[in-house]
């Protein structure tokens, strides 16, 4: 189960996680043969829409995140983690990527070579996935994952400030979800043949013997109970190498350099009033509530339910596929009735997520909260997104984004670090089972009662639809009628 939040690794498109993390990407244009080429010097297009090059490099990035990000919770438990060190272990994942992010966010809206950025994140971020075979121990592990985290979240941002210079505010809202349908895309078959390698240990073997006296060169020997994540780990390093090669072709946006451009402090941002503040306030709450669960969901699969790497890449997958049917219909539901109605509706459904997990007896309860998740996330991420880019000024989009990303980090935080103190204290009285359960549970009920904290986001424009026209609408094309 993929975090959802800005926080992880699914920005490409979000984890979920991003998750994780995401239109159609032009297929047309690319097999017409030139018209999708575009060099460093092309002015970059100017009808609002994203360039096909945007939808390759986050795909190729989805793509390397997919191999990796479903099995690390896995990977933890594995080398035998503790409920404590599993919940420092994703603590580590939410604050690690988002400590910096102000730095790299107004740094490259300050510099003005946001692609640079992007470039160098990346590339850095994704290699060092590969030396987390090399980790002998929990406490390793975490701090590879710290290293590995800080370098990624070099891109977070500055990514999102990239694309955010390149659409239109009216087509924001859909050109997100076009994005993040076919990154998810990516994503999804990554997770598949990484859990289709994991079912056959002997490809790993065979690969070394085919290169010969170069296979133990090229391929490292490493525990053998590891082997089963080394294609994935060692493929995503190579992807991210091609994916910030392509990442340097982008154009960016021409920017206006007679504007002063400072270095916005966190605390000036969150102290300013208005409709950033509120959203942090907000957000603090169900953040709080959300990352109770995250360290417990890989216990149900991998300890309760004893599933496999294949069955948890098909877990993964499922919320991809939901993601990738809703996120387009959203994004452009979004664009006509608000972000704020999109949000509630995908923070209001993701309380269902940790109950299904608490009280899950087969591996279809899991499919079924996954595929919630994906609706969720689907709804809300993009939508937030959107709301960002709506509230903040055009030259200091990636200083907001950063902070945001960097306030709701420490949340979760906080969140993940007591869900660990209590998990390991129920545990005392309730037993292992027991304690995992109580946590899901807690987190849900919080998640329930923090998601209409959202009621008071503002919108800060007027849109041409509401949320109840548009349900009126579709019932009536659906039932042949006028509205019902």
């Amino acid at each position: 189960m993929v975090a959802t939040s800005f926080a992880t690794h699914n920005l490409f498109g979000a984890l979920p996680l991003r998750t994780q993390l995401k239109p159609a990407s032009s297929q047309e244009a690319v097999a017409s043969g030139g018209q999708c080429q575009m060099t460093d010097h092309d002015e970059p297009p100017m009808n609002g829409r994203l360039p096909p090059r945007v939808y390759l490099v986050g795909s190729l990035t989805r793509f390397a995140q997919g191999l990796y990000m479903p099995f690390l919770g896995t990977y933890m438990v594995d080398m035998g983690a503790s409920y404590g060190e599993l919940s420092a272990f994703r603590s580590v994942g939410n604050i690690a990527p988002t400590i910096l992010q102000p730095l790299w966010g107004a740094g490259s809206d300050k510099v003005g070579h946001t692609k640079a950025f992007v470039v160098f994140g990346t590339l850095t971020g994704l290699f060092t996935v590969y030396l987390f075979l090399w980790a002998s121990t929990p406490f390793e592990m975490i701090v590879l994952y710290a290293i590995q985290s800080l370098l990624l979240s070099i891109q977070i941002p500055t990514w999102l400030s990239l694309i955010g210079g390149l659409m239109d505010e009216k087509y924001r809202g859909e050109e997100l979800g076009k994005l993040t349908m076919v990154t998810s895309i990516a994503s999804l078959v990554a997770t598949l043949i990484a859990g289709f390698i994991a079912g056959f240990p002997a490809v790993l073997p065979f690969v070394r013997a085919m290169l010969g006296d170069w296979g133990s060169v090229l391929l490292p020997p490493v525990d053998q109970w590891k082997e089963i994540y080394y294609i994935p780990f060692y493929v995503t390093a190579l992807v991210g190498i091609v994916s910030s090669l392509i990442a340097l072709t982008i154009k960016e946006k021409p920017r206006n350099d007679s504007v002063r451009r400072g270095f916005p402090p966190m605390f000036r941002l969150l102290s300013q009033p208005g409709d950033f503040r509120r959203l942090c306030a907000v957000a603090t709450f169900f953040s709080f509530a959300m990352s109770m669960a995250w360290p417990y969901f890989v216990v149900v699969q991998r300890v309760w339910l004893s599933n496999t790497l294949l069955e948890i890449a098909i877990a993964s997958a499922i919320m991809s596929i939901f993601t990738v049917i809703f996120t387009t219909p959203l994004g452009r539901l979004s664009d006509r009735v608000g972000r704020k109605p999109l949000i509630l509706i995908g923070r209001g459904t993701l309380f269902l997520v940790p109950l299904l997990y608490a009280f899950a007896t087969t591996t279809l309860m899991i499919y079924i909260a996954n595929a919630i998740a994906g609706f969720a996330i689907a709804g809300a991420f993009n939508a937030l997104t959107a709301y960002i880019y709506d509230i903040s000024p055009e030259d200091e989009r990636g200083a907001y984004l950063s902070v945001y990303n960097t306030f709701t980090g420490i949340v979760f935080l906080s969140g993940t670090f007591m869900a660990g103190i209590l998990g390991e204290w129920f545990v005392t009285f309730l037993g292992s089972h027991g304690a995992v359960f109580a946590m899901l549970v807690l987190s849900g009920v919080l998640r329930f009662v923090a998601a209409f904290m959202f009621v008071f986001l503002r919108e800060p424009r007027q849109y041409k639809s509401t949320l109840r026209a548009e349900i009126y609408a579709f019932l009536g094309r659906r039932l042949g009628g006028d509205r019902v």
